[in-house]
């Protein structure tokens, strides 16, 4: 498999397949194909898997593509503005992403589903359901807006609202906290909880929030259509 990630502040990727070989995308993602490149729907993570992705808003289905008969191109991207991301995990290694940010892996990259808090599905923007990914292979994530990385040590942890996360090295600990007092979280803009990380490991964050931004396109076409009934 050779990919290329194309584009700058809109990007998508461009995977080459040769005969035989296969990835597995998440449902909605994809541009275009070369004809040579079979499409079959996949539960995603069993059935299990799938009731819960279908419960977060996320398609209960992942996508497998397959060559058959020659190499072939696939092209996939994410639904909003944003980067891509390369992960590149080793045999055993692990990386957990948000489940909207996964785009596609290795047909050798094992998937599983994983609930998280639910502090931070309803109040910190972040969904119920994250999704574990096990090498060796590649896999690849689609960040809102720009990539932020951080290095978390074990000296300096990390707190993050929910709704930036968009993956992590499995190897981290990962807890929901209360912000500080209640003063903040009504006046200070970052919500009740934050996301803690703590041991040695990265963080891949988006710079833009989906949650935060749907809730402001939400309003902003509120007020728009109110505008446009009381002209003056």
């Amino acid at each position: 498999m050779e990919y290329k990630i194309v584009g700058n502040s809109m990007q998508s990727l461009a995977i080459r397949l040769e005969n035989g070989e296969a990835i597995y995308a998440d449902s909605g993602k994809v541009i275009s194909k070369s004809s040579f490149i079979k499409m079959e729907p996949k539960l995603a993570g069993g059935i299990v898997g799938a009731i819960e992705r279908k419960f977060t808003g996320a398609s209960g289905f992942l996508t497998e593509f397959r060559a058959n008969g020659d190499s072939g191109l696939l092209n996939v991207a994410g639904i909003i503005p944003g980067k891509i991301y390369a992960v590149e995990l080793k045999e055993g290694e692990q990386f957990i992403a948000e489940h909207y940010a996964f785009i596609a892996a290795q047909e050798s990259v094992k998937f599983s589903i994983e609930t998280v808090g639910i502090g931070a599905a309803f109040f910190g923007g972040a969904g119920l359901i994250l999704q574990r990914f096990t090498g060796p292979g590649i896999m690849f994530i689609h960040v809102a807006g720009d990539i932020i990385e951080y290095n978390v040590t074990d000296s300096d942890p990390l707190e993050i609202d929910p709704g930036h996360i968009a993956g992590f090295d499995a190897s981290l600990k990962y807890k929901i906290t209360f912000v500080d007092n209640i003063k903040t979280a009504m006046f200070g803009g970052v919500g009740l909880f934050l996301a803690k990380f703590e041991g040695n490991g990265k963080v891949i964050a988006h710079s833009v929030s989906r949650y935060k931004l749907s809730t402001e396109l939400y309003l902003q076409g509120k007020e728009d259509t109110n505008a446009g009934k009381n002209p003056g």
